[in-house]
């Protein structure tokens, strides 16, 4: 990998790190940020992911058929879902035991393992990896606008019947609920497609026109993410899809350009790079583990209400204490996260 490429991926990995302790912050957060940076934060967290995962593949411009790809990345995140899904069971087991959760409980997360909806934040890993073969496939074709605009609105469709319509009658009952479980991981992935394609495309076309200066990259992140917020604050456009789909990803263009110009000695940056290169192991253990071992701790010991600054107190130790956890992950237990 050349050294451009190594820099390229530091100011990636920067941004997946932001993305993923937003993530793991507004999981424990409760009534402490105002509601607009809430909405903001949280529309962006995740699509992070999928627009550098676009981003990623524009850099490398690295041919691969669909059927390699998809068995690279069942490899990289499939491994990881199965093994930390067994983690998660067996911790759930032993909550059971002691009386701290019911049986119920258990057996449905057992149950959205099976249908990869997934416990917790694991829904995440099948729904990207049906993103990013949707991507590939479309992106090997030879005549690719000709099939990604109707990809397109074809996805567009599925996400207003998801989204709009299917949503609400989630909830009215167990057996929505049932079904949903079958249909939830490829209706996200399905909508996540667009936003990797942009990420691509923006890697390849948009990146070199803006990477001259470090004048150019801090004014174009500050004035995007600006805007980005602009649309959760005041939308400018009616159509939801529009607000929805710029709000995704704009923010994450803004910091890949504030990242760009930082150096990596930086502690603060180095800090991002750390948790964006081990993302996968926060990811995994902080909502399904971490944070019900704090509420557990909360509710039993203090005799508290798992709310306000306390709860940011929480998010705090939680990166401390997943520390040695990746250290661990990224050691003895390798294999689970696919690795040799």
């Amino acid at each position: 990998m050349s050294k451009e490429i190594v820099q390229r991926a530091n100011y990636i990995d920067a941004v997946k790190g932001l993305a993923i302790l937003c993530i793991t912050f507004l999981h424990f957060e409760d009534g402490v940020i105002p509601q607009w940076l809430y909405v903001w934060t949280g529309m962006f967290m995740i699509s992070a992911f999928y627009f550098t995962s676009g981003w990623v593949t524009g850099i490398q411009d690295k041919k691969i058929t669909t059927k390699e790809f998809l068995k690279k990345r069942i490899k990289q995140l499939g491994i990881p879902y199965l093994w930390f899904s067994v983690i998660i069971i067996t911790f759930d087991i032993l909550l059971v035991f002691v009386g701290w959760m019911e049986e119920k409980i258990l057996l449905r997360e057992i149950f959205k393992t099976v249908t990869l909806r997934g416990i917790g934040t694991l829904w995440f890993l099948p729904v990207l990896i049906i993103g990013e073969t949707i991507f590939c496939y479309i992106r090997n074709q030879k005549h690719k606008i000709l099939i990604g605009i109707p990809g397109f609105l074809f996805t567009i469709f599925v996400a207003y019947c998801y989204f709009d319509i299917w949503n609400p009658l989630r909830e009215l009952s167990t057996t929505n609920k049932i079904i949903d479980a079958f249909i939830q991981p490829t209706a996200k992935g399905i909508s996540s497609w667009p936003i990797i394609a942009i990420g691509y495309l923006f890697s390849k076309y948009v990146w070199n026109k803006i990477n001259t200066n470090k004048y150019i990259l801090f004014f174009t992140g500050i004035i995007i993410i600006t805007f980005s917020i602009q649309l959760i604050v005041a939308p400018p456009f009616k159509i939801y899809y529009v607000n929805s789909i710029l709000s995704n990803f704009l923010p994450a263009f803004g910091f890949i350009c504030l990242f760009a110009i930082c150096k990596n000695n930086n502690y603060i940056n180095r800090f991002f790079i750390y948790w964006g290169v081990n993302s996968l192991v926060l990811m995994c253990t902080h909502y399904s583990i971490t944070e019900e071992i704090f509420k557990i701790f909360n509710a039993n010991v203090l005799h508290k209400e798992f709310n306000g600054w306390i709860t940011i107190l929480y998010f705090i130790l939680t990166i401390i204490l997943t520390y040695p956890m990746v250290t661990l992950f990224n050691g003895k237990l390798k294999f689970m996260l696919g690795k040799k």
